[in-house]
């Protein structure tokens, strides 16, 4: 990707290079996919993904499995694509290995992390032979009850809490106290707990430090760690582990001034770490937004220009509870997501612009824009790499407006990979006193 310009037209030069002076997506223009699929709706090109998915697989090497991040976009189709390039799947839900196995990924090409883990979880998770990352020794005790109950045995890996943050997270999941893996001072402990139980199967270690991480350093590092656990582990067990995931979190701009994840340097970094490991282990990575961001646009239309008290707005059809990420929530600084006027993207910035907001009556429903985007009423707005977190992130049953389609464009081929809703989908699952179920 270049460097030069803002995100957005560095997006528009590297994902979407047939585009001139209107969007186009795979090989369809934006506007004939907002005539055809209505706005607000999602758009996910198919050849970004498979060329995310090569890219990754290329850099790490053969003996790396890349396992897709059901969180960050968990709809089937877009699973099965990646699946169909060699990805298996990471879940944190009984609904998500329900997604994952539409897609066709077995159980076997499953890891389920997530520090609640309990009921159908489990149940369906042991059904299918799901490898379990287990986040605590309490967690661990209940998975060999529920494995003896359904008469199998599970496959666990432990996840493991480094004692120090990883650097070049926006978000970090590590380090000193934390909700999601065993202390790694307790790690030993856990482990000759988890060799002497009945009903579990001891396969590896597991971590997960942060996201959005744009240090490829401070992940080697943390790699590096894992593998040292692992090693003293292997001595303290007697046995060599037979897996290890190092996680994922590389990170994908989203804001002009973020820098790309050096995929080459961390590939590089790893194969000779693995290499030097030896040759008898499994290895994986969990990447979500680093496969799909980058591949998704969410379309939106102008339904309403005002002034008021000298500034301009523009009212959109598509709101935070649709797009929840691009109006910033989760973050602390609301920024402007890369997004264009997908029918005029040679037209000059203006000198004031408008301020961007949603159909909900309220304030929070507001997208942070860039200076000098002038809007026209009727006109189509695109927001960039919005293929991760977008509609599932976001509070969709909030005054209760129909979900957005979500289309799925692979060259001249466009179908719709999940239904738009309805308004009286604001009724699903309610009932009156007396009624029946």
């Amino acid at each position: 990707m270049t460097t030069g310009g803002t995100l957005a037209s560095r997006l528009l030069a590297a994902r979407f290079p047939r585009s001139d002076d209107e969007l186009v997506i795979g090989a369809l223009p934006a506007r004939a996919l907002a005539e055809r699929f209505g706005t607000p709706c999602y758009v996910f090109d198919a050849a970004i993904l498979r060329e995310n998915l090569a890219a990754v697989r290329e850099a790490l090497g053969p003996r790396v499995g890349v396992l897709f991040a059901l969180k960050a976009n968990p709809n089937a189709a877009v699973a099965q694509l990646l699946h169909a390039g060699g990805a298996g799947a990471e879940v944190a839900s009984a609904g998500e290995i329900h997604v994952a196995l539409r897609a066709g990924i077995g159980g076997e090409a499953m890891q389920f992390a997530g520090p609640g883990k309990h009921g159908e979880d489990l149940r369906l998770a042991l059904r299918e032979g799901v490898l379990l990352n287990v986040e605590s020794a309490a967690e661990l005790e209940a998975i060999a009850a529920a494995a003896r109950e359904a008469g199998v045995r599970a496959r666990v890996a432990l996840r493991v809490n480094p004692p120090a943050s990883m650097t070049g997270s926006r978000m970090r999941m590590s380090g000193g106290s934390a909700k999601f893996g065993i202390d790694a001072g307790a790690l030993e402990d856990v482990a000759r707990r988890a060799e002497a139980l009945d009903g579990v199967a001891l396969e590896g270690l597991h971590t997960y430090a942060g996201t959005q991480t744009f240090d490829h350093e401070g992940w080697l590092a943390n790699a590096r760690w894992l593998v040292e656990r692992a090693r003293a582990l292997d001595a303290a067990l007697g046995r060599r582990l037979a897996s290890l995931n190092f996680g994922g979190g590389f990170g994908v701009p989203v804001f002009d001034k973020d820098t790309p994840f050096d995929l080459a340097a961390a590939g590089e970094g790893l194969r000779a770490l693995i290499d030097e490991d030896g040759a008898d282990r499994r290895y994986h990575v969990e990447l979500g937004r680093y496969l799909v961001a980058e591949a998704g646009v969410f379309l939106t239309r102008v339904t309403y220009l005002k002034e008021s008290n000298g500034k301009r707005f523009a009212i959109l059809d598509g709101g935070m509870n649709q797009h929840a990420a691009a109006t910033g929530m989760g973050t602390v600084i609301r920024r402007a997501y890369p997004m264009v006027r997908a029918t005029r993207l040679k037209a000059p910035a203006g000198e004031e612009g408008c301020q961007l907001g949603g159909p909900l009556c309220t304030p929070a429903d507001v997208f942070p824009t860039a200076k000098g985007l002038e809007l026209e009423q009727g006109e189509l707005v695109a927001f960039l790499s919005s293929g991760a977190y977008g509609l599932t992130f976001s509070n969709v049953l909030f005054l209760g407006h129909p979900a957005p389609a979500e289309v799925l464009v692979d060259g001249e081929v466009a179908e719709v990979v999940r239904a738009a809703g309805r308004p009286e989908d604001a009724l699903r699952g309610q009932r009156l006193p007396g009624e029946a179920g």
